[in-house]
């Protein structure tokens, strides 16, 4: 499959054509959907140089399939659009990161991938979290990412593979409107489904058969890195996944903690054995990051948070040190994070030379001992393709944007809207109507009504 290519010309120059695909990307409203949200357009815009183009379908959180479904069902578009980003801008390798435990999959996408010479496959284990931009360049290429910077400043581009799905429908001028996300965990039937952004959560949940537990809680985005939301959270283009857990999941447990109490308990309890830090993977990768000499620190983090320094502020958040390192259950990944809101940039400092822990190879977390950790193991249960999310005629489409901020809405409350009409315009990216309506709220959300 190939995208339609008269947005470009033999007139143009390469350069005018990448300015083209930039701002066709941005115009549809193309974001990272692995979860960080970053705007696609200044990813391609800061890439000029690149040498390696990274297709991330490694999907490392448990129990999701949203990228694995996107790849059986489009796969041949994240090529096509890929081997047009590595055309523009002068790529020689592509590597198509997948879990070597999806055969399927593997199997695929080299049939597709036979088609575009230069791309190859890039077998991840079945560990977590492979799907680090900064561990799947160390894989593809061997490099290392500087800590607080990003791939291209060693010559990597890596884009989620929903994302190029959405790159490619840019070209032919399709904005963002849909996204594959999984419902899993503690539901009758977990099942992915392909979804107008904006479908609220508890349309998806009776499409899944319903609750099995009680007291259940939702963790959007996955048990490692997900947040705590409600049942009338509308799905982002950001969300590859929503668990359903019982309140007295240690997954649900480390999120409703105070900070307060997370300061009190870790300067009670820590004992420094230092686990956190052995087991934390930018830590292994290199990075001067080192939980346990911030949790000696723990009272003065909420207070006097540049005392921290550096040590805490390279962290990916991914919650290691928290839900599977510690014995003992502190927060560690809480309070770097409630540091990294209050610290300044300035307050950035690092090293200049990088070397692999010895073990490096030896300490990624197997998703089964994850699994076992967080008592997940019960929900690995077959997950469904459902195709389009059925009977969806409401939405609310959050606005938030890369960055903590909000776009403003671009429609009114009564106003009718047809699907991708813009419906908010963000400093980074617009906002597109995901199905047709009329306007019942415009704010922070914009809420449709289908009819």
């Amino acid at each position: 499959m190939k995208p339609n290519t008269s947005w470009t010309s033999s007139k143009k120059t390469s350069d005018e054509q990448l300015r083209d695909l930039v701002a066709r990307v941005r115009a549809a409203g193309v974001v990272g959907a692995g979860g960080a949200g970053f705007p696609a357009w200044r990813k391609l815009e800061g890439a000029p140089g690149a040498d390696t183009l990274i297709l991330n379908g490694a999907e490392c959180e448990p129990l999701l399939h949203a990228d694995y479904y996107c790849l059986l069902h489009y796969g041949d578009k994240v090529l096509a659009a890929a081997d047009v980003i590595r055309g523009l801008l002068g790529i020689r390798d592509v590597a198509v990161a997948v879990k070597k435990k999806r055969r399927r999959l593997r199997e695929h996408l080299a049939r597709l991938a036979a088609a575009y010479p230069g791309f190859r496959m890039l077998e991840l284990p079945d560990v977590y979290p492979s799907g680090d931009e900064h561990l799947l360049v160390q894989s593809a290429t061997g490099r290392i990412v500087p800590q607080g910077g990003i791939p291209p400043a060693v010559g990597c581009l890596v884009q989620n593979v929903q994302s190029l799905a959405h790159i490619y429908d840019a070209l032919d001028g399709r904005p963002v409107t849909h996204r594959f996300v999984t419902i899993a965990g503690a539901v009758a039937k977990p099942s992915t489904f392909e979804a107008p952004i904006g479908t609220p959560l508890a349309h998806l949940l009776e499409q899944s058969g319903g609750v099995t537990c009680p007291e259940p809680r939702f963790l959007a985005g996955g048990a490692m890195m997900g947040e705590l939301v409600e049942l009338d959270y509308g799905i982002r283009k950001t969300t590859s996944g929503i668990l359903v857990l019982p309140a007295q999941n240690p997954a649900v447990e480390e999120r409703v903690q105070s900070l307060e109490r997370a300061a009190r308990v870790s300067m009670s309890v820590c004992d420094q054995c230092f686990a956190c830090t052995e087991m934390c993977p930018r830590y292994l990768l290199g990075h001067d990051i080192q939980p346990h000499l911030l949790m000696r620190r723990a009272p003065q983090v909420l207070t006097q948070p540049a005392d921290a320094d550096h040590i805490g502020w390279y962290c990916c958040e991914c919650g290691v040190c928290s839900l599977i390192a510690c014995p003992l259950r502190i927060t560690p990944r809480r309070l770097i994070g409630a540091m990294k809101r209050k610290l300044a940039p300035s307050a950035k400092r690092g090293k200049a030379v990088y070397a692999l822990h010895p073990d490096y190879h030896r300490k990624g977390l197997p998703i089964r001992y994850v699994m076992a950790r967080l008592d997940l193991a019960r929900y690995d249960t077959a997950n469904a393709f459902c195709g389009p999310a059925a009977g969806v005629d409401h939405v609310r489409i959050d606005l938030a944007e890369f960055g903590g901020g909000s776009a403003e809405p671009a429609v009114t409350a009564g106003q009718r809207v047809l699907p991708g009409e813009i419906v908010g315009q963000g400093r980074h990216t617009p906002f597109h109507a995901s199905i047709g309506g009329v306007v019942r709220a415009a704010g922070r959300s914009v809420e449709i009504q289908a009819g």
